[in-house]
Formats: C-alpha cells, structure tokens, sequence
C-alpha cells in the first residue's frame, strides 16, 4: 500500500525543518506568509493530509463528545442533536450519539463505553428510571465533564440545562384557563426526574394564581408508555368531577390521550383541550390536534448544552469552573 506524504517529505523537499513545516501548516505567526505559500502549495500537490490522530494524542485530546439520549425517534431530541452536533462541528469535534431507551442498565453500558473510548466530555438526557449519581461521579473523576439536557436528576451539584418548566407550565395553565376551563389535569412524568417535579410545580403555582384549588386527585403519574397513560385518563374520566383539561408531560403522551378520547369517549373529544411540552411538526397534519403546545426550543438546548461542555474541556484553571443551571425560554404554540 502506498505510504501517505508526511511532513517529514514536505521538509526534505523544501529543505526546511520538520517544526517550520509544521508550524507553516498551523497558521503560526512566527512563520513568514512566503514559507507558508511555499509549504501549503506543496503541501495541496501532494495531497497531504494531516495526521489528525497525532495531533490529538499531543494535545491529549479525542476530539469526541458523547451524546446520550433516551430515543432517536423523538423529534425533541433529534433538533437537540442538531443543536449539539451544530456547536461541536464548529470546533472541529465529532459526536457519538448512542439511545438508552429509557434503560437504565443500557444507559450505564453507554456511559462506560464512552468513558472506555476517552471522550471529551459528555451531554446526556437520562433514562426515567435513572436515580443514582455514582455513573456521572465516576465521569467527572476520570475528567470527563458531563452536561445534563433536559433530564436531570435532583443534584445541583451537576451541569445542566433544561427548558424554563415552571414558566412553560404557566403558559399553558394559563391558556386553558382564559378558554374557561377550571379542572385541569396534569399527566406527570415519572417521579425519578426533576424535570417531573419542576412541571407539576408550574402546574400548581399557576392554578392557585389563577384562583383555582390545587386538586391532587387531578393529577396523575405516568410512565410515557400508552397502557399506563390510558388507564391514567379512564381514572380521570372517572371521577365525580373529570377533567374538561389536560396539561402533559409532553406531546407524545397528549397524542396518545387524544386518541384514547377519540376511541373510548367522543363525546368528549370537542369539549376537551389538551396542551403538552413539545411543539412536534407532525401535529400539523392531524385531523384533531391539541390545542396548543410548549415549544421548547430544543435546538438552542442542545447548542448551549455543547457549548456550556466545551467550556469545561477547554478550561485551563486548576480549579474547575462553577456548576451552571441555564433555562432555555419556551413559547406557547397555538394549534389551529
């Protein structure tokens, strides 16, 4: 196989050191534009080629960043990929994107992969069942800087960054209500993730500001599976005084709740407003949509996710740099 030009040819052949060449090829000051014409035409004749691999090794870098979601098929976190992958392309890194599926056993093979193939850093929204901070200790110990999107777990002690979930559940109390509804529900998420507490918080602050009772048996725990999220709103129906409201974790489960209501209560189906975090582009084609949703701009999540973690690999203080909780600002979607 044929040898690749090095810049030790370049060198023999300009007479020049193997440093100046090298330093010609860099951009570096200390190198007059005359030699760096003389190395970069050569250099394009010969088709060279840099040896990335050794410039990592010397800087002591991959180059490489670990992108860890629970689903590709959910469009949130394919324009938060867009969004990591924009920042990272940038600054000359790749991305490892690897999906959990919400295990938490495969979440932590994930995570020990990366760790294995000495990635830069690591974003990661996590699992629903994920509780432990020992996986994301381990991560920081080894050097490896984590960056929580969207999911977290209840631990200050981490980077991350989040949609703004108090003000987005205001946003849609806050509508539902001007449409004249006063029982709403809220179909939380699991109860191992902040982000569940942060939005049922939302929910409560804004309904009591509203002059409305918080009614605990108004809200209901689920799990994003569609079984449980059925059986969720047949309880709601159910009540002497149901919902004429729902408020979602996000819109994949107010989808599934429209459906159920299509199917098992049509009656019901123009009486009832939905709203949930995620404004999904599929919405737009469907006969009977929820009636708003939480955009949570996904994409500026995931370029300030990769840009917060970029901070933390370049720093070069002996100190590590102070924990950051950023909030992305959500909009209100009307659905018409």
């Amino acid at each position: 196989m044929k040898k690749g030009v090095t810049i030790k040819d370049i060198a023999i052949k300009l007479n020049m050191s193997i440093s100046t060449v090298s330093k010609a090829l860099s951009n570096n000051t200390s190198i007059s534009t005359f030699t760096k014409e003389r190395v970069a035409k050569l250099a394009k004749e010969w088709n060279y080629i840099p040896n990335e691999a050794a410039r990592h090794f010397k800087q002591s870098k991959s180059f490489t960043l670990g992108l860890v979601i629970p689903d590709l098929m959910d469009q949130f976190y394919v324009q938060a990929i867009n969004g990591v992958e924009a920042v990272a392309g940038s600054n000359k890194y790749q991305v490892i994107v690897a999906q959990s599926h919400e295990d938490t056993g495969k979440e932590e093979q994930i995570i020990q992969n990366l760790i294995s193939n000495r990635v830069d850093g690591v974003i990661i929204a996590i699992s629903k069942t994920t509780k432990k901070t020992e996986l994301f200790q381990r991560l920081e110990q080894t050097g490896i800087p984590v960056v929580f999107l969207s999911r977290s777990l209840n631990d200050s002690a981490f980077d991350a960054v989040a949609t703004d979930n108090e003000n987005g559940a205001a946003l849609a109390i806050d509508y539902l209500v001007k449409k004249g509804h006063r029982r709403i529900a809220h179909l939380m998420g699991p109860k191992a993730l902040g982000t569940s507490h942060l939005r049922l918080e939302g929910y409560r602050n804004a309904l009591e500001k509203r002059g409305i009772p918080y009614d605990p048996a108004l809200v209901k725990e689920i799990d994003f599976s569609v079984g449980k999220t059925s059986k969720m709103m047949r309880v709601l129906f159910e009540l002497p005084d149901p919902p004429t409201a729902f408020f979602t974790f996000k819109s994949y489960v107010s989808l599934d709740a429209l459906r159920l209501i299509k199917e098992q209560y049509p009656q019901k189906l123009q009486q009832t407003d939905i709203i949930g975090f995620g404004n999904l582009p599929l919405i737009q084609y469907l006969d009977h949509k929820p009636c708003a949703s939480i955009d949570e701009n996904s994409f500026d999540m995931g370029t300030t996710a990769a840009e917060l973690l970029l901070k933390h690999i370049d720093n070069q203080e002996d100190a590590p740099l102070p924990v950051s909780q950023i909030r992305i600002p959500c909009r209100l979607i009307v659905h018409q």
